[in-house]
């Protein structure tokens, strides 16, 4: 018998004892035990957020396309893991999307956290991801003020745009009418360059 298996099995004969309930972390408390890790805070839980070499990649290379965006067109930002305390009332509550894209027009200068949801927040999607979370993580964005969300497929190398009234799958050439000139081929973003 493996030790693990002895460890399970004496675990098993000990009699139960109820949990007491979670503790419920504000953000503060959450951001100190984080040390510098990226989460997110729900309902005083810390979820966070481990990307892996693909999850890493797929960011980076976005990242760089919309920096040379809006290089060229200065009518925003985007910003890596920015938190959203989209609930300033409730300490209980932060999101993190992997990408956050805000217009120069909805900038909150002099706040530390934005308390409202980017333009365009983008998550990039990690096998263990379920498209139903995922979607209702965008319905929250709309109901705080997200115009658009993406949902970015690296294993399919598709991109899921949603808006609040439809969602379409682009599989080529990324473009936004929040954006005017976007135009981001996907091979870039889903292919990391070739060592010489």
């Amino acid at each position: 018998m493996s030790t693990v298996v002895a460890k399970y099995a004496v675990l098993q004969d000990q009699p139960r004892v109820a949990s007491s309930p979670p503790i419920k972390l504000t953000f503060q408390q959450a951001t100190k035990l984080a040390d510098g890790q990226p989460f997110e805070l729900i309902d005083g839980e810390m979820v966070f957020k481990d990307a892996d070499y693909q999850h890493s990649q797929t960011q980076g290379l976005l990242c760089f396309a919309l920096s040379n965006y809006f290089e060229a067109a200065a009518i925003g930002h985007v910003f890596i893991g920015l938190t959203h305390l989209l609930w300033p009332e409730n300490p209980y509550e932060a999101r993190e999307p992997d990408l956050s894209i805000i217009l120069n027009e909805r900038l909150e200068l002099g706040q530390r956290y934005p308390t409202r949801a980017p333009d365009i927040a983008i998550e990039i999607i990690s096998e263990d991801d379920v498209w139903t979370r995922l979607f209702a993580k965008a319905k929250l964005y709309f109901a705080k003020g997200s115009r658009e969300v993406w949902l970015v497929d690296s294993y399919e190398k598709g991109i899921l745009v949603v808006t609040p009234t439809g969602k379409r799958w682009v599989w080529n050439i990324l473009t936004s009418e929040l954006l005017p000139g976007l135009q981001v081929d996907l091979k870039d973003i889903f292919t990391w360059p070739a060592a010489k």
